[in-house]
């Protein structure tokens, strides 16, 4: 899996994407650039329609 991130750095991990995505949920593995309380305690999920104020 390679992730870039908002200042164009590319990283590199070595495993699938699903494994990271349940990493990067689970708090296991931590992308440099995101906050590290990501995600909050209470995450949702919104679908396109769906406003955030």
């Amino acid at each position: 899996m390679v992730v870039r991130t908002a200042n164009a750095e590319w990283i590199e991990f070595p495993l699938g994407a699903v494994e990271f995505l349940t990493g990067v949920y689970g708090r296991t593995i931590h992308v440099r650039g995101m906050p590290r309380d990501f995600p909050s305690e209470s995450p949702q999920v919104l679908g396109l329609s769906d406003r955030i104020d």
